[in-house]
């Protein structure tokens, strides 16, 4: 079942157009979402909570309750904000503990690995590894493509954090150009173990990178009835953490991860902010 919400009547969403619209968008983004949850799940992040999709003049927001039953609300991009404030109060008296498991279906990306696999050439990259960190003692693991620039690198570094991103990848057609980690420190082991390591993470991360183009094209054509507008940020808040795609420019984009999203405003203010400085002149 979908409960949705329409703003007060504007431009952007007009009144008498709304309420079908948004219906039938919370159901198109609930199936795509549907695909990508086994993914998650072997990750163990547990399920998809709440999804954030902007455009320039306003937003998408999807959030789900229990089992069967989303609200779905459709906002300017000045009221998100508050809406979401307003979509989260009161949400966890009403939504009963939700627990991931290993659903037995094929994942978007198992189906789809071998075909991105096959049409996307990996970089020439310098050795990334937990042994090759930027420093000595330092908690940053780091991927580069050999023309990967300093500054670049740079930004990525200062964008993590503790309290906010935990892993970040910069990707030019398709290709992670340069990925950044802070999977060592100390304060993130109680997300890895012997079935989740760093490693894994980083692969899974990489290919999910590949493929949310592809996803964000499909959102695109679903929601253009609603939101008139190319998508260039979608926010996925899991049970355990957060997903972002950043869209920088033609063929560019950002992936960013949170693995404890107990501080969301950090992580939405850090990947924001990288976005503005790798697309400013």
């Amino acid at each position: 079942m979908f409960a949705a919400d329409t703003p007060k009547p504007s431009e952007e969403f007009p009144t008498e157009l709304a309420s079908r619209r948004l219906e039938r968008a919370g159901r198109q983004l609930f199936y795509i979402l549907e695909e990508s949850a086994p993914d998650f799940a072997e990750l163990r992040t547990g399920a998809p909570i709440r999804t954030v999709v902007r455009i320039p003049s306003g937003a998408l927001l999807y959030h789900s309750v229990e089992a069967g039953f989303h609200l779905c609300c459709a906002t300017p991009q000045d009221q998100v904000t508050e809406l979401i404030a307003r979509m989260t109060e009161g949400i966890d008296d009403l939504r009963p503990a939700v627990r991931y498991s290993l659903l037995p279906r094929r994942s978007y990306l198992s189906r789809y690995a071998a075909a991105a696999a096959a049409s996307v050439q990996p970089p020439t990259v310098e050795h990334g590894s937990e042994d090759d960190d930027i420093t000595e003692g330092s908690p940053y693991t780091m991927n580069s493509a050999t023309d990967a620039t300093a500054e670049l690198s740079g930004l990525m570094r200062a964008a993590l954090g503790v309290d906010g991103l935990h892993y970040v990848a910069y990707y030019a057609a398709g290709v992670p150009t340069c990925t950044v980690d802070i999977f060592r420190h100390p304060a993130l082991r109680t997300h890895f173990g012997a079935f989740t390591t760093p490693q894994q993470r980083r692969d899974k991360y990489s290919l999910l990178g590949q493929l949310l183009p592809g996803v964000t094209r499909r959102m695109n054509t679903s929601l253009h009835a609603l939101l008139e507008g190319q998508i260039h940020q979608i926010v996925l808040n899991m049970e355990q953490g957060a997903v972002y795609f950043q869209h920088l420019q033609e063929r560019h984009y950002l992936l960013g991860i949170s693995l404890d999203h107990s501080r969301p405003a950090e992580a939405d203010r850090h990947i924001e902010r990288l976005g503005s400085e790798l697309t400013s002149d």
